[in-house]
């Protein structure tokens, strides 16, 4: 008889945090012809799944944080964990959908953590509607590199197709 083993992820996310700390300035990131303006990327990203919604939802390459800037990372909550959200603290917020990084437009936000970051956010991209709703760990500031152990993303098409991912997650600072 095998045991199915639980992944711990209390030791996932302490990786990805100090992932995100080390090596967030690696990667594609913005060009400087404006502040939603992305390079090209590769074409390997995969979608997340294969239904009407996370077909067009694409892991997010690697994210720079400018010096004096601080950068909330969410990886979905699942073996591979891609990063599927960021967003810096300037307000400007990124995913990738239909095989291009888009900006969003944030239309609510509720329950503010630090800076432009909240608990509970909406943004609007398209005919999508995302909602994030974080639970922020409160033993930390945000100095120290801040752990989101839990959240949940709702990603909603104007069809009125859903899908929703668990994630997980960490607010770092250059």
């Amino acid at each position: 008889m095998m045991l199915k083993q639980k992944p711990c992820y209390k030791a996932i996310l302490s990786c990805l945090l100090a992932f995100a700390l080390m090596a967030c300035g690696i990667g594609v990131g913005p060009k400087d012809d404006g502040p939603n303006s992305y390079e090209s990327l590769p074409a390997t990203y995969e979608a997340l799944g294969s239904d009407e919604v996370l077909s067009r939802v694409r892991p997010m390459p690697s994210q720079q944080i400018p010096a004096g800037q601080c950068g909330l990372f969410l990886w979905a909550k699942r073996q591979d964990t891609p990063l599927v959200f960021f967003q810096r603290s300037s307000g400007e917020t990124f995913m990738h959908f239909d095989a291009q990084v888009v900006g969003l437009t944030r239309t609510s936000a509720i329950n503010q953590i630090a800076m432009q970051f909240f608990r509970s956010q909406i943004f609007s991209v398209a005919d999508l509607t995302i909602k994030i709703d974080l639970n922020p760990e409160q033993i930390r500031t945000l100095q120290q590199g801040l752990k989101i152990p839990s959240g949940s993303m709702t990603i909603t098409t104007d069809d009125g197709w859903s899908a929703a991912i668990p994630v997980a997650g960490a607010i770092g600072c250059q």
